[in-house]
């Protein structure tokens, strides 16, 4: 079992994202992840979650793991993960679940890598 954990500033995260038309934002999320036009907040998790799974896959985000690599989507309440790539390598059969919480100021998330069978 491996673990990653990660927590954001939001308004540092959202000012940052809106920078520079917005290219960052682009770089960070695939078009899959923004067709669903998440919020700011939503976006702060959905960094933070990438961020925890990239660390729980022992690597980080080095030269070898892009950021699309690991596609984060909001639904409710439950934060689901989407690997592909060398994300996808690296998990081998482990299944990975995150957790998440919110409030104005913060993003937290935890991302859990289960043994595989």
């Amino acid at each position: 079992m491996k673990t990653g954990t990660d927590i954001v500033e939001n308004s540092r995260f959202i000012r940052a994202i809106a920078r520079n038309g917005g290219r960052l934002r682009e770089r960070l999320f695939s078009p899959r992840e923004l067709a669903g036009n998440p919020g700011d907040l939503d976006l702060a998790v959905m960094f933070s979650a990438k961020e925890s799974v990239a660390k729980a896959l022992g690597t980080g985000f080095d030269s070898s793991l892009s950021w699309h690599d690991i596609k984060i989507f909001i639904n409710g309440s439950d934060v689901e993960v989407l690997l592909s790539g060398r994300a996808l390598e690296l998990s081998g059969s482990s299944e990975v679940l995150v957790s998440a919480t919110r409030n104005q100021d913060t993003s937290l998330t935890f991302a859990l890598l289960t043994e595989g069978e």
